[in-house]
């Protein structure tokens, strides 16, 4: 099975704890405490047969080897685009260190974005979030970056594990999500948005 999840970032103290700029991480009482609730609820939902495309920022302030050491403890293989956070040090030695898991590659780095076609429609994986034109029906995107905010385009959906457009789907904080699911989402989004439009055309 495929899943899609960003923003994890490890090691990130200032994001987790009572004076953490994300509320959906307030609650950690420090990096630690993040850090492996993180790995719990991804595991929890991730078995050693899936691949996880991951849209970016791992980590922040970490050395490559102790984000290594922790993605070795993450279920399945992953597919990593890119995120604004995540340097080609890091990248390098993610690649430099690979290893074979299940007769496939753990890490696979996609520097700019992935697409995905479904059913006649062009799905973009990508960090930052696209500004693709909502009125091109056949075009979507599935970002991260933007942590609590709702994207704000009808076809582009907010995948990061802040993310409210994801947080009523009743998968532990930190998990990724079905990409399927997350594709039915969007198009759900930009049928809504389409329906509003054409009631006010």
């Amino acid at each position: 099975m495929d899943y899609i999840t960003s923003d994890q970032h490890f090691f990130h103290k200032n994001i987790c704890g009572e004076d953490g700029f994300v509320s959906t991480r307030k609650h950690f009482k420090n990096v630690e405490e993040m850090n492996e609730y993180i790995i719990s609820s991804y595991n929890s939902v991730v078995k050693s047969g899936d691949n996880v495309i991951n849209l970016g920022d791992l980590c922040i302030n970490a050395k490559p080897v102790e984000l290594f050491n922790v993605l070795k403890r993450l279920n399945g293989t992953m597919e990593i685009v890119k995120g604004n956070h995540d340097s080609s040090r890091l990248l390098k030695y993610l690649e430099k260190h690979n290893y074979e898991y299940n007769g496939k590659p753990k890490f696979t780095i996609i520097t700019m974005g992935k697409t995905v076609k479904r059913e006649g429609i062009v799905y973009y994986l990508t960090h930052y979030p696209q500004g693709l034109g909502e009125y091109r029906k056949n075009i979507r995107n599935l970002c991260g970056h933007i942590h609590e905010e709702v994207a704000r385009e009808s076809n582009i959906l907010n995948v990061g594990v802040d993310s409210p457009e994801i947080s009523n789907l009743g998968i532990p904080f930190g998990a990724p999500i079905d990409l399927n699911v997350a594709m039915d989402l969007v198009t759900d989004k930009w049928e809504s948005w389409k329906e509003k439009v054409s009631r006010h055309d």
